[in-house]
């Protein structure tokens, strides 16, 4: 074998390698998963809502906010995203208004995220589902 054989060999098995290893859930990069790029923009969208010169951009991304937020308005644990992302209230006191424990607030916040990620990264889910 020559040596250009055996680098591209060894670039191969390392390419294949690193793919089964990120589908394993063994390697991560640097970047931000879907889930996570949502709640920093919950967090901040009261802000972006509020700013009354608003870029083109920002206004676009207020009405995709609103409009996936509109999917799941009438969950009845809707308004734990609110009371969480937007309020910065605690579990204990969404829990507290919600008369349940913190662990069925956080179980219905996630699946209200899973709701979500799709309706505004679906390319990032659609990426983190194949690699």
């Amino acid at each position: 074998m020559t040596e250009k054989e055996i680098e591209k060999m060894i670039d191969k098995t390392v390419n294949e390698t690193v793919i089964k290893l990120k589908m394993a859930g063994l390697m991560k990069d640097n970047r931000k998963t879907a889930t996570e790029k949502l709640e920093e923009l919950l967090r901040n969208f009261p802000t972006f809502k509020a700013v009354s010169d608003r870029r083109e951009e920002t206004a676009k991304l207020v009405t995709q906010v609103e409009q996936a937020l509109a999917t799941i308005k009438n969950d009845p644990y809707y308004e734990c995203i609110e009371m969480f992302y937007f309020e910065n209230q605690t579990r204990d006191a969404i829990a507290a208004y919600f008369r349940t424990t913190p662990t069925t607030i956080s179980r219905n916040k996630t699946r209200l995220l899973k709701e979500l990620t799709p309706r505004l990264f679906s390319s990032d889910v659609i990426f983190e589902i194949f690699l």
